[in-house]
């Protein structure tokens, strides 16, 4: 009885290994291409779009997920910070397939493989063009829908067009939206920075910062900026009370609710500049600070008005 017992067990699991391994048909897989086709076009469009949730809700939440960029490896959680950090930082781009590759593996895995370029524009005003740019995605069709459960990227990057202000923002008028008193995450939880920024007179900016760790002052700092007509961009200065050291940097708009701030040494080259931050009004009350070092995303704080 017991040797029935065992034999009936093995063949189960004979018959259940065949089924997982059974080939599939041509009709098969041209069902199953059209319909990982359709996920890869909503990627397509959401990166199009820099609309990050579009993307990231195709992802597969797993510790087996697996993204690869230009020599640069990524879990689940650390891909989606860093796609969030980029899209905040993206205006849009433009995807161009010069070829695409669909691989049926069996009746739940398929491998995307393409060749393509890729224009992408930031708020900041600078583009850069990817190309070539190869991908190649695996799938896995999780409780009847497909999920992106490993990439890999790699190409050749190079800027084609440098940060420029159009000339139809008014540089003077868009700044006074960000008069009053700004209240903004920090590091951590504990962390938080109380931001006063003052009109002073035509043109010109007075304010100071305070950052405070569990309510206690951690570190104060005064600031003065003034419009440059030649530039046609706002030049700082700021100082630190516990650092005599002084610090200059340039800022303006590139959008009609967005700016970004560079060391001033880069005002004549800013797609040079090692670090950037860019502002970006969300609404009338409330805006993102996302911080760029060599050319990459680094983080994001939010910041509401408190005082106007």
């Amino acid at each position: 009885m017991k040797t029935k017992l065992i034999f009936l067990v093995l063949l189960i699991a004979c018959i259940s290994c065949g089924t997982n391994n059974k080939p599939v048909s041509d009709a098969q897989k041209e069902k199953i291409k059209g319909e990982v086709k359709e996920v890869v076009n909503t990627i397509y469009k959401g990166c199009e779009e820099a609309n990050f949730d579009m993307v990231v809700a195709l992802y597969l939440d797993s510790p087996d997920f697996v993204y690869m960029n230009n020599g640069k490896t990524f879990n689940y959680k650390e891909s989606v910070d860093t796609m969030k950090l980029f899209f905040s930082s993206l205006l849009n781009q433009k995807g161009t397939i010069a070829n695409e590759k669909y691989v049926v593996l069996d009746n739940s895995t398929v491998l995307y493989t393409a060749n393509t370029k890729w224009l992408m524009n930031f708020k900041d005003g600078h583009s850069v063009l990817q190309d070539p740019w190869a991908m190649q995605t695996l799938f896995k069709n999780i409780n009847g829908s497909w999920k992106e459960i490993n990439c890999v990227e790699s190409g050749v990057e190079r800027i084609v067009k440098a940060s420029d202000t159009p000339k139809e923002l008014n540089q003077v008028e868009l700044m006074k939206q960000v008069t009053g008193t700004w209240k903004g995450e920090y590091d951590n939880k504990d962390s938080t920075i109380v931001l006063e920024m003052k009109s002073f007179g035509n043109g010109a900016l007075d304010g100071n910062q305070k950052g405070f760790f569990k309510n206690k002052i951690f570190f104060e700092q005064k600031f003065v900026s003034g419009y440059d007509k030649k530039s046609d961009k706002f030049i700082g200065a700021m100082i630190s009370k516990d650092n005599p050291e002084i610090i200059l940097f340039a800022f303006w708009f590139t959008l009609k609710t967005t700016y970004q701030r560079i060391p001033f040494e880069f005002i004549s080259n800013p797609q040079q500049a090692t670090s950037k931050a860019i502002y970006e009004l969300t609404s009338p009350d409330s805006m993102d600070a996302t911080f760029i070092n060599k050319n990459k995303p680094d983080k994001t704080y939010k910041w509401v008005r408190i005082k106007k």
